[in-house]
Formats: C-alpha cells, sequence, structure tokens
C-alpha cells in the first residue's frame, strides 16, 4: 500500500514537472483574444501604410500577452512578418525577449536583422551596434534615420549626424565620428580605421557635436514615445518628411539624396 502511495505521488510530481516546463513565462491571452493576436500576425503580409502600421501598434500595445504569437512570428516564412514581429518586440520592451531577437540577427534578411538590432540596441543591448551605425550609409533616408534614431537613444549621442546631409564629405565624416565612438567602447580599432582608409578621411576626435564631454552610453535607455514605422514600409499618407530639426517617426521611402 505503501509503495502504492509513494508510485502514485511520484508520478504526480512528474507530471506537474512536465507541464511547469512547458509553461510560458509570459502572460497568457484568453481564447478569444489569443484568437483575435494570432488573426493579426497573420494578416501583416497583406498590410501597407496605415494599415500595417496600425495593426503593428494594436499588437505592441496589446503588451505581454502578445509576447508569445509575436516571438512565433519571428520565426515565419515572410521576412516582412519576421521583421514586424521585431518591430513590436521592440516597442514592447520586455527585456526577457533579447535572446530570441539575438537569434534572429542570424536572419538571411537585412531588413530583419536592421530591425532585430534596433529593437535590441533600444533595449540597451549595445552589441549590435555597429550594425545600425552601417546602416547611417544606407542609400535610403528612412533607414539612416531609423538607424541614427535608435542609436541617439541608446547613447545619447548624436556627432553631428544629419540623416539629410546631402553633403556626402560631411555625412561620412559624423558616421566615422560614429565609428570611431564605438572603435573605443569595444577595443575594435578597425572598425573606425577601415572605414576612414576608405573613404579618404580625416581622424577627429569621437566627441559629439555641442557636448562637453564624451558621455557613457546609457545602458537602460527610457522608453522613446515612438520609434519609428517598421523599415522598409511606405510612411502613411498625409505624413510630413522627416527632416533634421523635426524627425519624423514615419519616414518616406525611395529617397534621393
Amino acid at each position: 500500500m505503501t509503495r502504492a502511495i509513494a508510485a502514485t505521488l511520484l508520478f504526480a510530481f512528474a507530471a506537474c514537472s512536465t507541464t511547469g516546463s512547458n509553461e510560458s513565462p509570459y502572460q497568457q491571452a484568453n481564447s478569444l483574444m489569443a484568437g483575435e493576436i494570432t488573426r493579426r500576425v497573420e494578416q501583416i503580409p497583406f498590410q501597407h501604410r496605415d494599415e500595417l502600421l496600425q495593426n503593428l501598434m494594436w499588437l505592441a500595445q496589446t503588451g505581454e500577452q502578445t509576447i508569445p504569437s509575436v516571438l512565433d512570428g519571428l520565426r515565419h516564412e515572410s521576412p516582412k512578418v519576421r521583421s514586424s514581429c521585431a518591430w513590436v518586440l521592440g516597442r514592447i520592451r520586455d527585456r526577457r525577449t533579447i535572446p530570441n531577437l539575438q537569434q534572429a540577427m542570424r536572419d538571411s534578411d537585412q531588413t530583419v536583422r536592421m530591425e532585430c538590432a534596433r529593437s535590441l540596441v533600444t533595449m540597451g543591448d549595445l552589441e549590435w551596434s555597429p550594425n545600425l551605425i552601417e546602416g547611417l550609409d544606407s542609400d535610403r533616408k528612412e533607414v539612416r534615420f531609423l538607424c541614427h534614431e535608435a542609436l541617439k537613444t541608446a547613447t545619447g549621442h548624436d556627432f553631428g549626424y544629419d540623416h539629410l546631409n546631402q553633403n556626402v564629405a560631411e555625412l561620412q565624416q559624423s558616421v566615422l565620428r560614429w565609428r570611431q565612438w564605438w572603435s573605443e567602447y569595444s577595443g575594435d580599432d578597425l572598425f573606425a580605421k577601415s572605414y576612414q582608409q576608405a573613404h579618404g578621411l580625416e581622424a577627429q576626435p569621437a566627441m559629439p557635436m555641442g557636448e562637453q564631454k564624451p558621455m557613457a552610453p546609457a545602458m537602460n535607455p527610457a522608453p522613446t514615445p515612438d520609434q519609428g514605422a517598421p523599415m522598409g514600409e511606405p510612411m502613411p499618407k498625409g505624413e510630413p518628411l522627416p527632416n533634421a530639426s523635426e524627425p519624423s517617426p514615419n519616414p518616406t521611402p525611395n529617397p534621393n539624396r
């Protein structure tokens, strides 16, 4: 009899342990909400402009209960879904999702990697800053804008960078300052020197324009009210064009320098 009771208890404990290991660490949505979240993730490939942005904002504002479905979206066959889900995670800013975003940095699609890097850096994981610094030279001004906003939010630096600057030499010089900052921060001297040599630039101290002394990176940056629309997505109709003095959260695609 005693053996039978002991065996029953052992089986019960094993069952509880198995169930607990499969439970999600995130708040679970009820069946109705879970269905709506799944439906909205599945709609992403067919949405554009305002419709897509509103859908992603809804997912982000729904909060923690959205995370499991969004994490599944990071493995979706569509790059648009993967990058959009990375954007949503960046809005939610739950640091428990950092390992998932780090894993997604191996994605074959550049837009997905850039969106993951942007979310990671804004959550304080500065290891991916070089990905955004490289984006400062993008031919697309919305990419330049979004990369710089994420870097500026995470570090407090500016380095005189203007994503609309049509003077190539000045733009590259400010990018070099960003590269020098990373070289000093990480110890990777080649990151700045290779860029300087490739573009024939003069070395300058990595001092942000208008700052009295270098600032330490903000490891836990405060959330910003908006981190911009997902990369590669057209700006919603009627939105103003971003400029250096009043950046828009939804930059326009297909820019001409």
